[in-house]
């Protein structure tokens, strides 16, 4: 598996940094472009000059599509233009009517999407964009295929494509994005297939944990791997054999950090397999190794786990201990969506003793810091959790206001640059 994603990585660092082609199309499925979403957004960091905009929305149609992605750029961009007035740049221009206008046919509003985000750089001639048309659900690949192949050149890239690279899902089975271009002279287009799927994965992690030719320690990264994978797909029996023999090689080796993060790994196995004791006890020698060796980062898991199997246990005290705990560890490891799962927890732990009003304030606590850092899942879990207390005591108007909060949150949510897909700001 590692090769496979070194080669992505490899491809599409390449891709980014060539002048000779402009588009690239990437087979696969569309639910596993998440790795390949992943591995662009880190372009923005490795390659100086390189601007990312990825367009992950579901695609029903060509109209509905655009008219999303057009709201991700406007989104994106209202939340730029604080830091690009602070740099002294020029406020964004407005979205071209052409891209807003759904009678406008949907190739030319994608001509327009795009040559307006070129028109966004601040020196063509110095920056290079990186565009995803990369759906994560797609309901007709061959429409998709139809609006993305329009905007493919033939034998000439137009000059005001220059400085962009545009990278275009395909479907893995059979392909129509391919399929139309082969149909004509598309010269500018390269082509990457791999295969993501789970099977695939696990197979080239076996491949890896039993190759003997490579280090103890690399096969034990593939095992670790092979195990999350296990423990995914509810074979926690094997997981937990696999966490038990990376452990003892950690353990063997001097090697702490990865020998807490085995315990964490077993600890959940055992949680899903309902053995919630067995749970708790790796995941306090886990706890143990890691306050020993300031594995802080490990630590923080190991916390939020062993809290969450606590509360299952109906140990309410040790569960609010645990938190309590968290939330100093996290704000430590500088983890701060942990920091809100941590208050959150907290309060469920008071509430399960009957201290309403001390699990009233850790939850007010969780929703500020959700609100802080746009954490919106935990949020919603805070407010619901005390509405119900609220609810339970009585305190109806507080609910009721809760209530308008969570419809709050939610649209706010549908707007963050955290759950849509960006554009250069």
């Amino acid at each position: 598996m590692k090769r496979k994603f070194e080669i992505l990585r490899e491809t599409l660092d390449e891709f980014a940094q060539q002048d000779e082609f402009p588009v690239l199309l990437v087979e696969c499925r569309s639910q596993e472009l998440a790795y390949v979403l992943n591995f662009m957004q880190s372009l923005e960091h490795s390659l100086p000059g390189h601007l990312v905009a990825a367009f992950p929305q579901r695609f029903t149609a060509p109209g509905p599509w655009l008219d999303a992605v057009a709201e991700a750029v406007r989104v994106q961009l209202d939340y730029a233009a604080p830091e690009r007035a602070e740099r002294g740049d020029a406020p964004a221009p407005p979205l071209p009517q052409r891209l807003l206008d759904s009678r406008v046919p949907a190739a030319e509003r994608l001509d327009a999407l795009l040559r307006y985000l070129v028109a966004l750089l601040p020196n063509p001639s110095d920056y290079r964009l990186l565009v995803g048309l990369t759906p994560l659900e797609c309901d007709d690949p061959q429409a998709f295929a139809e609006l993305v192949a329009s905007a493919v050149p033939q034998r000439e890239v137009p000059k005001w494509m220059t400085p962009l690279r545009l990278l275009a899902w395909d479907l893995f089975e059979h392909a129509p994005l391919s399929e139309l271009l082969n149909s004509w002279p598309a010269e500018t287009v390269l082509r990457y297939r791999e295969d993501f799927s789970t099977q695939a994965l696990s197979d080239a992690l076996g491949r890896e944990a039993s190759d003997r030719s490579q280090d103890l320690d690399a096969r034990m990264a593939a095992a670790l791997q092979l195990a999350g994978l296990d423990v995914a797909h509810g074979r926690h029996a094997d997981a937990v054999d696999k966490y038990a023999a990376a452990h003892e090689h950690y353990y063997q080796t001097g090697q702490p950090e990865l020998q807490a993060l085995t315990l964490l790994g077993a600890g959940d196995a055992l949680n899903g397999a309902g053995d919630l004791i067995g749970a708790r006890m790796r995941l306090q020698q886990g706890i143990a190794v890691a306050m020993e060796h300031r594995s802080l980062p490990v630590l923080v898991q190991l916390l939020l786990s062993v809290s969450k199997v606590s509360l299952a246990l109906g140990e309410h005290a040790e569960a609010e201990s645990y938190a309590e705990s968290g939330t100093k560890v996290a704000a430590a490891a500088v983890n701060p969506f942990a920091y809100c799962d941590f208050w959150k927890r907290r309060g469920d732990a008071q509430a399960a003793q009957g201290r309403a009003a001390e699990a009233i304030a850790s939850y007010d606590k969780a929703r500020e810091q959700c609100a802080v850092n746009e954490y919106f899942d935990t949020w919603l879990e805070a407010l619901d959790a005390q509405a119900a207390l609220y609810a339970e005591v009585g305190m109806h108007a507080e609910e009721r206001a809760l209530a308008d909060e969570r419809e709050l949150v939610l649209a706010r949510r549908e707007q963050s640059p955290r759950h849509v897909g960006g554009a250069p700001g």
